[in-house]
């Protein structure tokens, strides 16, 4: 009796062993060949990306005001130097696409002033079509120079004395050289306000007026706004007085649509243009440029796809991680040279190289020696002849030197005035 019970307890303890391992076999292969949770992972990944996003979209933003928080309550104490630092982190880093674009129409809409474009047709820079991509191109290099280079260092202050250089030859008037700034600075400053993913800050926008207000000091005229809300109601009454329609201001601004059309195929030309027609948001400009009211469809087109860009960058796209450095580099001849990456409309002054052409393949004009591919000094920028001014250029881009040293425009107490 007693082998009996311990034959069948031992048979029980053998086969609650066997029970357990095959259980534990089972639960094994269970964990081998259940399915891998891809969804849970997907959406753990695509959280964190997100989340990673709103933590770094306003990051640079948010070190600049606290860098200059004792400016919050007056950014226009701010000097130029500072406004310069605090305007190139829009410039560069955050709104790099619809600063430019903003900068590029506020030029189209200045040629609406009916003071100003009969010496444009005059000089035929911008009415004619084999020189106006050229004057395009070179508007683009000198302002590049002296907003994202240093118009402290020689090649800004060669470029700043260049650009007045060519000014200093024609009569305009002072309110013009104002509202052209005006609408440099105010411009961009609407586009990314109604399309970027963030608003510019009030820093950003002070920052901007003050360091303009220097390249103003220094192409030698006064009578600028001290605050954007002056300077905007300024703008606004010059505006009832000069924006008005003459036939020069048709003739200049269909030239630079031209430029913007040589880069599409014919059947598209009337698409192009409608949409060109749609980013001149107000009825006056357009009036005065001679140019109807857009169809609705293409407003209704530019409108959206600024809007949809703006969202996704906010939401999807992580920051940049450097600004971004267009400023033609310096080679070993001393000229510089352009980064296809950054031209308008023709490879003036890009160099002549495979990668480079690799780069513009669907633009029509390709880096030659008709567009200067050996590289410029800023001296020799603008129309053609304009390059016998190199020694006078330099004479003034001393004389400025000096008119710094000495405070410039705070310090002296008037503007940049050599040589006019």
């Amino acid at each position: 009796m007693s082998h009996e019970l311990i034959m069948n307890s031992s048979t029980s303890k053998l086969g609650s062993y066997d029970w357990v391992k095959a259980k534990l076999s089972v639960d094994d292969d269970t964990r081998l060949t259940a399915p891998f949770s891809w969804p849970i992972v997907i959406l753990t990944v695509t959280v964190a990306y997100l989340t990673l996003v709103q933590l770094l979209r306003c990051r640079a933003i948010r070190q600049m005001e606290r860098k200059y928080a004792t400016y919050m309550d007056n950014p226009y104490r701010l000097n130029y130097k500072q406004a310069r630092e605090i305007m190139q982190l829009s410039l560069l880093h955050d709104f790099p696409f619809l600063f430019g674009f903003g900068t590029q129409w506020a030029l189209i809409k200045s040629y609406g002033i009916a003071t100003g474009t009969p010496l444009l047709v005059k000089t035929r820079q911008l009415a004619n079509p084999a020189t106006a991509g050229k004057r395009a191109e070179d508007t683009g290099v000198l302002i590049g120079e002296f907003l994202v280079g240093d118009i402290d260092n020689e090649r800004g202050r060669l470029a700043m004395s260049k650009l007045n250089w060519m000014h200093r030859r024609y009569k305009i008037l002072e309110g013009d050289y104002v509202h052209t700034l005006a609408l440099f600075v105010l411009e961009p400053q609407l586009w990314i306000e109604k399309y970027e993913w963030r608003p510019m800050t009030y820093l950003e926008k002070a920052a901007q007026l003050v360091y303009w207000r220097e390249i103003g000091a220094r192409m030698g005229f006064g009578g600028i706004p001290e605050t954007l809300e002056e300077l905007a109601e300024w703008k606004t009454k010059y505006e009832k007085k000069h924006l008005y329609y003459i036939e020069a201001n048709r003739i200049v601004t269909e030239a630079t649509l031209q430029i913007f059309l040589r880069q599409t195929p014919k059947y598209l030309h009337g698409f192009v243009r409608n949409l060109f027609i749609s980013f001149i948001e107000e009825k006056n400009v357009r009036d005065a440029l001679g140019f109807p009211d857009p169809p609705a469809w293409a407003t209704f087109l530019t409108t959206n796809f600024f809007r949809i860009r703006g969202f996704l960058i906010r939401h999807f796209f992580l920051p940049r991680l450097h600004s971004l450095d267009p400023l033609p580099k310096q080679g070993a001849d001393s000229r510089y040279h352009r980064d296809p990456h950054f031209i308008l409309f023709e490879p003036w002054y890009v160099a002549d190289t495979w990668y480079n052409r690799l780069v513009l393949w669907t633009k029509s004009a390709k880096p030659g020696p008709e567009f200067k591919s050996s590289g410029y000094l800023p001296e020799e920028l603008g129309p053609a002849g304009t390059e016998r001014a190199k020694d006078s250029v330099h004479k003034q881009a001393e004389a400025m030197k000096e008119y710094v040293q000495r405070g410039g425009a705070v310090e002296v107490g008037c503007p940049f005035k050599f040589g006019w």
